[in-house]
């Protein structure tokens, strides 16, 4: 079998990337994944980046926790369960709502906020840049997605500061660094700054992302691959602990693009070939609803079903679990054994 290389795009000097639209979607519709350099992010911004993040980290345990991850996705999130184990500052909301929190741990003062809502509005700005690329390579006008993906409109695009700690003994058997899982919004952005990421190859093996200098790691969510017509990949991955071993820390930094709300993950009736099939049933799942169904099935793998049991809408969660089920994504874990009786 011929050796599998890692996609890597180069876009330097393009403000436009649709130049490259056939290359970024050929890497999306074959691995899911791939590498962006050149992409106009200073370097320098995405260094004091990873500097706030170990500064906050460095934090006592209970000064880090004086604001847990709140329903708007902004605060402190700690996980150590069967879905991975690692700490993160999470910064989602709406367009100027991190600007706008206060109370946050005085360690996230004014400047701070400000420096955060810039970053993601840079962020924001490189996602509209691949969806337009995405949409003429499917022959739609160049604002089918862009205008379906507002940084003012739930849910929420957001940005996690990811620090994976080293451990004196290594967790339970049945905790991972990360479990291998898709992503449930459009796209991701990951600015890593050691290796240990492993994404599922077209044949199907595990293989480490390699680390690129100024690159970006870019993966297609479950979202654009319903929407394409599973024409763009969302892609299993995960950290283990063969790649990262217990010894060592691992910090990243991750940009999760939603579509709005009431986006619905439609096929699109226009793509030159024309041979992508519709939903299975006939499905039709708005972006939020899938968002819903995702949310409610990592509170039921994780420690929270006391959320679940004091919930007054299962039906509503229920129900979407069930759509998403026959839908079919990557990630089976999403919903096996995740339906509950209500």
């Amino acid at each position: 079998m011929a050796t599998e290389v890692f996609p890597v795009i180069d876009v330097s000097c393009l403000d436009d990337f649709t130049p490259k639209s056939a290359e970024i979607t050929r890497a999306c519709q074959d691995w899911g994944f791939f590498i962006l350099t050149g992409y106009g992010i200073p370097q320098a911004t995405i260094d004091r980046m990873f500097a706030l993040n170990q500064g906050f980290c460095a934090l006592s345990p209970s000064e880090k926790s004086k604001f847990p991850i709140d329903q708007r996705q902004i605060g402190y999130d700690l996980k150590h369960s069967k879905s991975g184990a690692h700490e993160s500052m999470v910064f989602g909301g709406v367009k100027g709502e991190v600007q706008d929190t206060h109370g946050l741990n005085t360690y996230w003062d004014a400047a701070k906020r400000e420096e955060i809502e810039t970053f993601k509005a840079q962020c924001h700005e490189l996602s509209h840049k691949l969806l337009r690329t995405f949409a003429q390579e499917f022959g739609l006008p160049s604002t089918y997605f862009s205008e379906a993906h507002s940084d003012a409109s739930n849910p929420p695009n957001v940005l996690r500061m990811l620090h994976y700690p080293k451990f004196e003994t290594r967790p339970a058997n049945d905790i991972p660094r990360i479990k291998a899982h898709t992503d449930w919004g459009s796209i991701t952005f990951v600015f890593p700054r050691s290796g240990g990421l492993e994404v599922e190859t077209p044949s199907g093996e595990w293989l480490e992302v390699p680390l690129v200098p100024g690159g970006v790691v870019v993966n297609i969510g479950d979202a654009l691959h319903l929407w394409s017509g599973r024409a763009l990949k969302s892609t299993l991955h995960r950290i283990s602990f063969d790649r990262l071993p217990i010894d060592q820390d691992r910090w990243s930094i991750a940009y999760f693009v939603n579509a709005n709300n009431d986006s619905r993950l439609e096929v699109l009736q226009k793509q030159a070939d024309g041979t992508h099939a519709p939903q299975p049933g006939g499905i039709v799942l708005t972006a939020g609803e899938y968002y819903d169904a995702r949310m409610y099935g990592s509170r039921l793998n994780d420690a929270e079903r006391n959320w679940v049991s004091k919930a007054t809408n299962l039906d509503y969660y229920e129900g979407l679990l069930k759509k998403v089920q026959q839908v079919g994504v990557a990630d089976h874990s999403v919903v096996a054994d995740k339906l509950v009786a209500v």
